[in-house]
């Protein structure tokens, strides 16, 4: 059996934020004496056989470890299936631990605390896991994954988000609870009114040239009175 199995969440496979965090969390685990293996959804649900075997993996391990971004306040497609898989299938899971760490590209970390959390904690629920915690990070892109950076890569970005993974790591080794916590990822800074709302102003232009490229109607309101 396994001790703990990270499964990662991200659309983007191997270069995103969650595989990271999902890298520097094995180190951690494996630095504690644990046996840990790291799956992503991505490439899992390809075939049927891979299928399988991530659904093996689920049910052999003691602890499974969401680490997967914020779409739309919800999971990504790929997790969202998943756990109709786990839930579908009957999965033995009873008694193990199960945390979601999840972040954000917005900085704040209310966009995943109000609906994915409570997501993720009622399939836990469903399906007979412990809760073990969870982790909201926003301001995720800040931590570079997009563009393969590890998380030792950017230097003091990544220290609040080091120091909560020690401490989910401590408390996985150790048998005991994580919090459910919640931090943001950029400096502070970047959150002082002038600064933030020009960042603000970026952001909604580069979504709005986006919309635009692609055909969509920006200011559309199709289910207005």
């Amino acid at each position: 059996m396994t001790d703990t199995l990270i499964l990662v969440g991200s659309p983007r496979g191997k270069k995103s934020s969650s595989t990271s965090l999902g890298n520097h969390l094995k180190s951690l685990l494996q630095d504690r004496g644990l046996e840990v293996e790291m799956l992503w959804i991505k490439l899992q649900l390809v075939t049927e056989e891979k299928t399988s075997l991530m659904l093996e993996a689920i049910s052999d391990a003691e602890a499974v470890i969401m680490i997967a971004p914020l779409y739309d306040d919800c999971q990504p497609y790929i997790v969202t299936k998943t756990m109709e898989l786990i839930a579908a299938q009957e999965l033995d899971v009873k008694k193990r631990r199960f945390l979601p760490i999840i972040n954000c590209g917005f900085p704040e970390s209310s966009h995943i605390t109000a609906v994915a959390i409570p997501i993720y904690k009622k399939f836990a629920s469903k399906i007979g896991y412990d809760w073990a915690g969870s982790l909201a990070l926003g301001g995720g892109e800040m931590l570079q994954g997009r563009y393969g950076k590890q998380l030792d890569d950017i230097g003091g970005l990544g220290d609040k988000a080091r120091r909560e993974l020690e401490k989910i790591a401590d408390v996985l080794a150790g048998g005991i609870v994580y919090s459910d916590e919640a931090l943001v990822v950029m400096p502070d800074i970047f959150l002082k009114p002038i600064l933030a709302d020009l960042i603000r102003w970026m952001n909604n232009r580069m979504w709005r040239s986006q919309a635009e490229k692609h055909g969509a109607a920006v200011d559309a309101r199709p289910y207005a009175p």
